[in-house]
């Protein structure tokens, strides 16, 4: 079985709330597809509980929702990636779709602010088009 990863950051959380059709459609396509992993860092979380309290609470309710916490190395590569210009959510966003472990091809950010990751060598799914 083929998995597709789609890592969920902080605008696309805060749409999630607001009636975005396709934001709200990645979480249903989970939901009934179970090859569809969706990850969701916590640096995205925090932001956009920040943005809108009660976000978190929700995501946390939302069993399709893979939380990925911060290990060490996952601190310093944010760190620098911060220091590059990046926001800490769009930078955990960005580290945990780099290759890894648990996903040898890497993912894909699905985000409604594809700018915010030129630059970063990340692969983005544009939900705005």
């Amino acid at each position: 079985m083929i998995q597709h990863h789609l890592v969920i950051d902080h605008p696309t959380l805060l749409a999630l709330g607001s009636g975005n059709r396709m934001a709200s459609s990645l979480i249903h396509n989970a939901y009934r597809n179970h090859s569809n992993k969706l990850w969701v860092p916590v640096l995205c979380v925090l932001e956009a509980d920040r943005e809108r309290h009660g976000v978190a609470a929700h995501v946390g309710a939302l069993e399709v929702l893979n939380a990925v916490d911060l290990t060490f190395s996952d601190i310093l590569a944010v760190s620098q990636l911060c220091a590059a210009g990046l926001t800490p959510g769009i930078a955990h966003a960005v580290q945990v779709a780099a290759p890894s472990v648990e996903r040898p091809e890497g993912a894909i950010v699905a985000t409604l602010a594809p700018d915010a990751y030129q630059g970063t060598g990340t692969r983005v799914m544009d939900l705005d088009k």
